[in-house]
């Protein structure tokens, strides 16, 4: 197979990207996953996958097996522009889903900006308009 060619589906590389936000600090919470089932279930993209939990687990053994770099190389190859910005906005919206942005978590989201190319800016406001849509107050 050509190293250029996607191995991966859309689906599969956005939940590859929400899983790798998911283990950023090192664990996850059950409002992690919960927030993640029900973004996947509201997403076009997810709408002909049989089970969530199971492409979520697939996804984790893949992380463990193979390990970040690669996957991101993998979700590389098959996101382009668009869903790269959908998939930052997935991992932003899963580090704010404990309700606490960790460190970790802090790193990663800005390792994963620069990667997808994304400008600053659009990243800032992706994260903004994230914090503020988890107000309680």
């Amino acid at each position: 197979m050509n190293k250029n060619t996607p191995t991966l589906s859309p689906a599969e590389a956005l939940m590859t990207v929400a899983v790798l936000a998911m283990d950023a600090d090192d664990c996850y919470s059950p409002a992690e996953l919960q927030r993640l089932r029900a973004m996947a279930w509201l997403h076009p993209l997810f709408k002909d996958i049989d089970s969530v939990d199971q492409l979520i687990g697939q996804r984790f053994a893949d992380l463990r097996a193979r390990g970040r770099s690669v996957l991101l190389e993998e979700v590389l190859r098959t996101l382009g522009q668009p869903l790269r910005e959908t998939a930052y906005a997935w991992a932003v919206e899963l580090a704010y889903a404990d309700g606490a942005v960790v460190p970790k978590e802090h790193v990663f989201l800005n390792k994963l900006g620069g990667i997808f190319e994304l400008p600053g800016a659009l990243a800032r406001k992706i994260q903004a308009v994230t914090a503020i849509r988890r107000r309680t107050r």
